[in-house]
């Protein structure tokens, strides 16, 4: 009771504080997936409290209205619901006084990622080629994207980058933090090699590789197991990223580009002349119907509200998509070739040349999203909460 005492007496100005006024400067609100980010110029020694309601307004009286009490700038406020329109202010007080009045109401709509685009700081002019997000060995979280001619960056936002100037001087094709480590695949005139590195520092090959005389394009894991695919058909495997083994049945010898591990349990592969491949294991494979003999260049996959998706995308703008995992249908969304894509619970992303990016509810209909870019953006990673595209010319995008 002393608590609620001591709450009420504060809120209606009870206290040794009183009233300061609202930010000088005003309000900002940047609208995220489900959230949004105020931000304002903070007084000090001022308490800030944010109020928010759904609606055009609000004030101290609106109906239904929430607050958010001694709080800094910025302030992600999430739990809000995509597409309706909230808006906010805010107001200060000094010593636990009466809050002063309101600032005016700033209104935004939460939406998913993927709309927005922005540059990330430089990584340079070499063709970047894969992005990723793990857990380095001393605990820190890091996204890791990597490209040609050894150029390897890290950051903690996906927006700040920092050279890896320990990585191998090689063409990187692709990475994948799985296994506790972070895993690239790189290749030089028709020879591949797979490097792990858990700290950025030490970076180290495979004690068995029998891909060496192949390019390595692309891979994903269960979490268990780890598959890389590349050209003419290569397909290998380990559980460990040290020891790798060569996939004992492939009904192709097209090149592949793009393979994806789906939870219902079942891997994808895709690649030349629309070829797309299904495995339960990893190891032994099935042709698949594609409904295109244009080249795939990425697939991904996920559970929808609907049941499980399976997306491949390539080149010319197709689009082939399966519900079930083994029958596809394609269709053509634009005349930019795509080249990554990411699918997860609520929304699919394309990206591809030209500085091309769709996103999609269903891989049915689709939405052409400005990037700032006319790069070319070679792949994707992320959710709907942020997503990161990197490219040709050391171009790096991020969309919240």
């Amino acid at each position: 009771m002393a608590l609620f005492v001591a709450v009420f007496l504060s809120a209606c100005g009870g206290g040794n504080g009183g009233p300061a006024s609202p930010p000088a400067s005003g309000i900002t609100v940047v609208p995220g997936n489900g959230q949004v980010t105020v931000s304002w110029t903070q007084d000090t020694g001022v308490q800030y409290w944010v109020w928010y309601a759904p609606g055009a307004t609000v004030t101290t009286t609106t109906p239904g209205h929430l607050t958010k009490v001694n709080v800094t700038s910025p302030y992600v406020l999430t739990g809000l619901v995509n597409g309706a329109t909230y808006s906010f202010a805010i107001n200060g007080r000094t010593g636990g006084g009466a809050g002063g009045p309101l600032s005016a109401s700033v209104t935004a709509v939460p939406r998913f990622a993927g709309a927005t685009w922005a540059p990330g700081t430089s990584m340079g002019s070499a063709d970047m080629r894969g992005v990723t997000y793990g857990t380095a060995s001393d605990g820190s979280l890091n996204y890791l994207a990597v490209g040609a001619g050894g150029s390897v960056y890290k950051g903690l936002d996906g927006i700040n980058w920092a050279a890896v100037s320990a990585a191998p001087v090689v063409n990187f094709n692709a990475t994948l933090f799985t296994l506790n480590q972070f895993i690239a695949l790189s290749s030089t005139g028709g020879a591949s090699n797979i490097y792990r590195t858990a700290n950025f520092s030490a970076w180290s090959a495979p004690t068995t590789n029998p891909a060496l005389g192949q390019n390595l394009n692309a891979l994903a894991s269960n979490g268990t197991l780890v598959v890389a695919v590349g050209d003419n058909g290569t397909i290998q495997s380990s559980g460990d990223g040290l020891t790798w083994t060569t996939a004992a049945s492939v009904p192709t010898t097209n090149h592949l580009y793009g393979i994806t591990y789906v939870a219902s349990g079942l891997w994808v592969a895709v690649g030349a002349n629309g070829v797309l491949i299904t495995s339960a294991d990893g190891t032994n494979w099935t042709a698949r119907a594609s409904g295109t003999g244009n080249t795939l260049r990425s697939v991904s996959g996920g559970l929808f509200s609907t049941g499980y998706q399976y997306v491949a995308v390539g080149l010319g703008g197709v689009v082939s998509r399966s519900l079930d995992g083994l029958n596809f249908a394609a269709q053509t969304i634009g005349t930019a070739d795509l080249y990554g894509v990411n699918a997860d619970p609520v929304q699919i992303l394309a990206v591809g040349s030209g500085g091309a990016a769709y996103t999609s509810p269903d891989a049915v209909t689709w939405t052409l999203q400005p990037t700032g870019t006319a790069s070319k953006l070679a792949s994707v990673f992320g959710s709907p909460t942020q997503y990161i595209a990197v490219g040709a010319n050391g171009t790096n995008i991020f969309a919240r």
